[in-house]
C-alpha cells in the first residue's frame, strides 16, 4: 500500500486540506503559510532541533501524489516549514532575524527527505486519526473536527451509523464525534452568515472547545434550534437565537470579557434560556449573574439580590475608611442610596403586613 523513499524537498508541497491549516490559508502561497508556521507553531525550535540531529528517517513524512506534479505533504507540515526554510536560498517572510541564526548554526541542511508514499490521501486518515485524535500527539478541537468532516464524506448519509463507524476508527465515542462535526456546521455557519466577520473574529480566533462545550447543555441546544448535539443537518436552526448565543460567548467588543465569562458559566446559561423572565433580564443587561437570578422563583430571586446589595453594601463601606479625595458629588450618590434603601424598606415592611393580615 505504501513504500518507503527519498523525496527531493523542492517536489514537496504543503497539503491545502491540513486540518491545522487556518481556512485562510488553504489556497495561498507557500510563503504565507511559511508565515502562519512560524507565527503560531514554534518553527524555529523545528529548524534547529533538524539543525542539529538531522531528519528523522524513523518518522518519515506521509505523502501523497500532487496532481500538477510532486507530492502532498499529509502528515508533516511543520517538519516540511522547517525544511525549507533552512535552505539558504529561501527568503523568510517573517523573523528573518531568527530563521539566518538558526541557518548558522546548523550542521544539518536536509534536501532528501525519507517519506512514505501512499497511493492517495484516503489511505493515510485512518492513521491521522488514531495519531492525532486518541494518540499522543493530540490536535486541538477544531482540527479534529475538520479532519472527523474529510472522514466524514466517505459514509453514508446516515448520521448514526456514520458516526459510530467513526468512532470505531479513530477509536473515540459516536457521541463525541457527533458533537464535534456539528459544532463545525455551527462555526461555519457563524462564517458564512458574517456573524464572525461582524464581532471581529477569524474562524480559528474561536475557541472552538468553548462552542462544542456549550451544545453540551441540552437547554442551550433546544434555544438555538438543535434536538441535540448529534443534530448535525440542524433543519430547525435559530439564526437569530444561534446568534445571541455566539455573541454572549465570543464576543468581547463591548469590554474586555464576554457575557458568559469562564465556561463554567455555561450551566447558569443553560438555565437562563429555559427561563423567559432571565432571558428577558439577560437580554437586557448583558449580565449573565444577575440573570441566573431570575431562573429562581421570584421570592428567592428578591432574597438572593437583598443579599447581593447588602454585601455589596458591606464591601464599599470597607472601601470608604480608606479611599481618598471624596467629593461632594459622591455624597450627593450615597443620599440618592439611602432614600432608595428606605423606599425599599418601606416597601417591603408593608408588603410584609398585606401578607399577614
Amino acid at each position: 500500500m505504501a513504500k518507503l523513499t527519498e523525496i527531493d524537498l523542492d517536489d514537496l508541497y504543503f497539503d491545502p486540506q491540513n486540518p491545522r491549516l487556518p481556512n485562510r490559508y488553504k489556497d495561498t502561497d507557500e510563503d504565507q503559510i511559511l508565515e502562519y508556521l512560524l507565527l503560531e507553531c514554534n518553527l524555529i525550535e523545528l529548524m534547529l532541533s533538524i539543525g542539529s540531529h538531522g531528519f528523522f528517517p524513523g518518522e518519515p513524512l506521509l505523502i501523497t501524489p500532487r496532481p500538477a506534479g510532486g507530492y502532498y505533504v499529509v502528515e508533516g507540515n511543520r517538519r516540511l516549514g522547517a525544511l525549507k526554510l533552512l535552505q539558504p536560498d529561501r527568503k523568510a517572510p517573517v523573523k528573518p532575524g531568527q530563521v539566518a541564526e538558526a541557518r548558522k548554526i546548523s550542521k544539518h541542511i536536509p534536501t532528501k527527505i525519507p517519506a512514505l508514499e501512499f497511493p492517495d490521501r484516503e489511505n493515510i486518515l485512518s492513521y491521522l486519526g488514531y495519531r492525532h485524535i486518541t494518540g499522543i500527539n493530540q490536535w486541538d478541537a477544531l482540527a479534529k473536527a475538520r479532519y472527523l468532516k474529510q472522514l466524514r464524506d466517505r459514509h453514508g448519509d446516515d448520521h448514526n451509523e456514520a458516526h459510530k463507524t467513526l468512532a470505531k476508527e479513530i477509536g473515540s465515542r459516536a457521541s463525541h464525534v457527533a458533537k464535534l462535526l456539528t459544532g463545525l456546521n455551527l462555526l461555519e455557519r457563524a462564517r458564512d452568515s458574517g456573524l464572525l466577520n461582524n464581532i471581529g473574529l477569524q474562524e480559528d480566533d474561536v475557541q472552538f472547545s468553548l462552542l462544542t462545550t456549550g451544545i453540551g447543555y441540552s437547554n442551550i441546544c433546544k434555544f438555538i434550534g438543535l434536538e441535540s448535539v448529534a443534530d448535525v443537518d440542524m433543519p430547525n436552526f435559530k439564526p437569530e437565537e444561534f446568534e445571541e448565543f455566539f455573541r454572549w460567548t465570543f464576543d468581547k467588543s463591548g469590554g474586555k470579557s464576554t457575557v458568559l465569562g469562564e465556561s463554567r458559566n455555561f450551566e447558569k446559561l443553560a438555565h437562563i434560556v429555559a427561563s423567559e423572565r432571565a432571558l428577558s433580564e439577560l437580554r437586557r443587561s448583558g449580565d449573565i449573574t444577575k440573570a441566573s437570578l431570575y431562573t429562581s422563583a421570584p421570592l428567592e430571586t428578591l432574597r438572593a439580590l437583598m443579599r447581593q446589595i447588602e454585601q455589596q453594601l458591606d464591601s464599599a463601606q470597607d472601601t470608604l475608611n480608606i479611599a481618598e479625595g471624596l467629593t461632594q458629588s459622591d455624597v450627593e450618590q450615597a443620599t440618592r442610596i439611602k432614600k432608595a434603601a428606605a423606599a425599599f424598606s418601606a416597601s417591603t415592611s408593608s408588603l410584609a403586613e398585606d401578607t399577614n393580615d
